[in-house]
């Protein structure tokens, strides 16, 4: 039997995900603080279910851009995920 259409697509997806996780990382390895980048890294690594890789790029960005709402956000949601407490993010 076949793999269902949904397995085909979301192995596709994750498969194109992590090269994009690669693209961003090269990009970051030469401009560490290229906010866009870190964004969309963060971003992908809490969509693939890694909330502690997300949760240090999303404090990353906040190094660069403390007022960044985006940002702040995500460090709220890769710590409830974690199970760290929230205070220190506001």
């Amino acid at each position: 039997r076949s793999v269902e259409p949904s397995v085909r697509m979301s192995y596709a997806v994750s498969e194109e995900w992590i090269a994009r996780i690669g693209q961003l990382q090269d990009t970051l390895a030469v401009c560490p603080t290229d906010i866009s980048a870190r964004c969309d890294l963060a971003t992908l690594l809490e969509k693939l279910g890694q909330p502690e890789e997300a949760l240090f790029n999303w404090n990353a960005v906040l190094g660069c851009d403390p007022n960044s709402l985006k940002a702040r956000e995500g460090v709220a949601r890769c710590r409830q995920q974690t199970g760290r407490p929230l205070q220190s993010v506001l």
